[in-house]
C-alpha cells in the first residue's frame, strides 16, 4: 500500500491557505498548517487596514479537515521569528510521520505601513516585508529540503503574485501595489525555478502559480480600500481547489509559473474566460 502523501501549508489560518489545506486534505494528503493565529480572535487576526478581528485560525482549519476524516497538524509559525522556523519545520514533519512530500509556501508578511508609497514607508517595514516575503521562504524552504532530499525529492509549490512580474498602471493608493512588496514577490518568484536548476535531477518539482483576486477574509474587510478585489475576486476554496489540483498534476512543467484561475475554468470551478 502506498504511503499516505503529506504536506505543509504555511498561513493555513484563513484565505488562500486555508483553502489549499482543506482542499489538499480531502484529496487524501496528511497536511501540517501554520500561522500566527492559532485560536479565533487572537491579536494576530486583526486586520491591518482597519483593526477588525478577521475570521480563522490554526484551530478552525484543523476541525474543518478533521470534521470529514482527514488529518490535521497544526505548528504555530511566525515569519519574523527566524530564529524559530527550522524548528517549526521539524515539528510539521513530525507530525506528519517523518515525511514531507509537499511544501506550500503561502505566508507573507501582512502589517502597518505595508501600503505606503515608498519614501514613506518606514526602515522597519522595509526590512519586515523583507524578512517575511523572502527570507522567511528560503529559511523555510531550506529545511523542507533537509528531509525531502534522502527521501528522493518532493514538490513546492509557491503562491506568488502578479505584482513581482508586471508593472501597475498606478501607484498604491490608486489602484496599484507598494513598491516593496512587488520587490520582494520577484524575489520570491525566481526560488522555484532555481530550485529545478540545482535540484531537479534529485528529485525536486517546484513551480510559481499565481491566485489571482482573491476575496478572502481580509480583502472583504478592508472595505473601499480592497473593494475592487472582492468585488471581481473568487472564493478562497475555488482557489484552493485549483492549486491542489496543480501539485497533482504530473504534466506541469517544472519550474513553470501557472494561473490558479486558468485550473479553476478547467475543472468547471469558475466562469469561462471573456473572449475580447
Amino acid at each position: 500500500m502506498d504511503a499516505v502523501r503529506t504536506a505543509l501549508v504555511t498561513g493555513a489560518s484563513r484565505g488562500v491557505g486555508k483553502g489549499i489545506a482543506i482542499a489538499l486534505a480531502r484529496n487524501g494528503y496528511r497536511v501540517a498548517i501554520t500561522a500566527r493565529t492559532v485560536h479565533e480572535g487572537d491579536p494576530s487576526s486583526l486586520a491591518p487596514e482597519n483593526g477588525l478581528v478577521l475570521p480563522g485560525s490554526l484551530a478552525t482549519t484543523a476541525a474543518e479537515i478533521e470534521a470529514f476524516g482527514g488529518e490535521a497538524v497544526s505548528v504555530p509559525l511566525d515569519l519574523l521569528e527566524l530564529d524559530t522556523l527550522d524548528d517549526a519545520v521539524d515539528a510539521a514533519v513530525a507530525g506528519l510521520g517523518g515525511r514531507l512530500d509537499v511544501l506550500v509556501n503561502n505566508a507573507i508578511y501582512v502589517g502597518l505601513g505595508s501600503d505606503l508609497r515608498f519614501a514613506d514607508t518606514p526602515h522597519d517595514s522595509l526590512v519586515k516585508r523583507v524578512t517575511g516575503n523572502i527570507t522567511a521562504q528560503m529559511f523555510i524552504t531550506q529545511r523542507a529540503l533537509h528531509h525531502m532530499l534522502p527521501a528522493g525529492g518532493g514538490t513546492v509549490c509557491n503562491v506568488t503574485s502578479a505584482a513581482g512580474q508586471n508593472v501597475p498602471r498606478s501607484p498604491v493608493g490608486e489602484g496599484g501595489w507598494p513598491l516593496a512588496y512587488s520587490v520582494t514577490k520577484a524575489g520570491f518568484h525566481r526560488i522555484a525555478d532555481m530550485l529545478v536548476v540545482e535540484y531537479g535531477d534529485q528529485g525536486m518539482r517546484a513551480f510559481n502559480v499565481n491566485p489571482g483576486f482573491v476575496a478572502t477574509e481580509r480583502v472583504v474587510a478592508a472595505g473601499d480600500q480592497l473593494e475592487f478585489v472582492a468585488r471581481h475576486g473568487i472564493s478562497p476554496e475555488v482557489i484552493g481547489t485549483a492549486i491542489a489540483s496543480l501539485i497533482d498534476d504530473p504534466d506541469l512543467p517544472n519550474g513553470g509559473y501557472v494561473h490558479a484561475l486558468d485550473r479553476a475554468r478547467e475543472l468547471g470551478l469558475a466562469a469561462p474566460r471573456r473572449q475580447s
